[in-house]
């Protein structure tokens, strides 16, 4: 089949709706007030597969032409490129991935960055390309009308803390985990993010964002990525004892006091921490991403092979989301 052909087909197959985000908060309303449903869609997508002989080169010719596409460090077995006005990283290395022994080609974007259209392109004339291609990393955000700048993230193990603050002295970022873990975790003000990076001003009072990065293994198990995660907002009140309750503000502090407990004060601790909050952002969560695990995996499956075409409803429905 011809690419223009190819193009055609895209543009008229029956397909289902890929819809990332908007959620549907029919089992919510009589748990959770309405301000604190969270808008749900993948921030930030790398996929990954291999070029052959001949789609590298046929790649090559398409990508040296292409007016939407910046190309450098260009040799026979490798180049780097970046499309869509920027929105769009790609770098193809032979030499380095049979060194290492990985796929030879990596796409990296956010696709709340694209439009239909764009998004259309570049699975039709870049990753479309690929063999054996699959997602390395996927992240999930979760935005929502509340402030934030108290919740701190909980899982099983200890996990590393880093927190940024803005000028008023309140929490602005929050990183949870480190980066080349299969789990990473951002809290940080939105509302402050958009008004700093675009000069866009939120109508909301608040607009914090939950980001769960995934990457590797856990990007297989991207619909169970809070089993071990709690997203809480600590009431240091409803503790009695002292003691306790300097311990649990010292670990909330500083992660590295974990160390200095013995292994039944350790699950003593993390059992009082998941009490003292009357919020666990993770239920909310978990019920957030069921309401639309259809939609994300539709959205995942255009990605690596299923052609999903929107009617003009859907489309609208899309654009509206990349406003947030």
């Amino acid at each position: 089949m011809s690419r223009e052909n190819y193009s055609k087909y895209l543009q008229n197959k029956d397909s289902d709706i890929l819809h990332s985000t908007g959620y549907s908060n029919s089992r919510l309303g009589a748990q959770i007030p309405v301000q604190t449903y969270p808008n749900l869609s993948f921030d930030a997508m790398t996929i990954v597969g291999n070029l052959n002989k001949i789609n590298a080169q046929k790649l090559s010719e398409f990508m040296s032409t292409e007016p939407q596409i910046r190309l450098w460090d260009i040799l026979q077995t490798k180049f780097k490129a970046k499309a869509l006005q920027e929105k769009v990283y790609i770098e193809y290395d032979k030499v380095k991935a049979d060194t290492w022994d990985r796929r030879n080609m990596r796409v990296e974007f956010n696709p709340n960055k694209l439009t239909h259209e764009e998004m259309l392109w570049l699975k039709q004339n870049i990753i479309d390309y690929m063999e054996d291609d699959g997602f390395t990393r996927i992240d999930l955000a979760f935005d929502l009308e509340d402030d934030l700048s108290n919740y701190y993230a909980m899982t099983d193990k200890a996990v590393k803390k880093t927190v940024f603050y803005g000028r008023n002295g309140k929490p602005e970022t929050k990183y949870f985990g480190v980066r080349d873990s299969d789990r990473f975790i951002r809290i940080y003000n939105k509302k402050k993010e958009r008004k700093d990076n675009a000069d866009i001003e939120i109508k909301s009072e608040h607009l914090w964002r939950v980001e769960i990065e995934l990457k590797r293994n856990m990007v297989d198990m991207w619909d169970g990525c809070f089993d071990d995660l709690h997203i809480l907002k600590p009431d240091y009140t409803t503790i009695e004892k002292a003691t306790e309750r300097h311990t649990i503000m010292a670990l909330l502090f500083d992660e590295n006091e974990w160390g200095k407990l013995e292994r039944r004060r350790k699950y003593k601790m993390r059992k009082l921490m998941k009490n003292i909050s009357p919020i666990d952002l993770t239920e909310l969560m978990k019920l957030t991403l069921k309401e639309n695990e259809n939609q994300l995996q539709q959205h995942l499956n255009f990605w690596l092979g299923e052609t999903i075409v929107w009617n003009k409803k859907q489309k609208n429905a899309y654009q509206n989301l990349l406003k947030v």
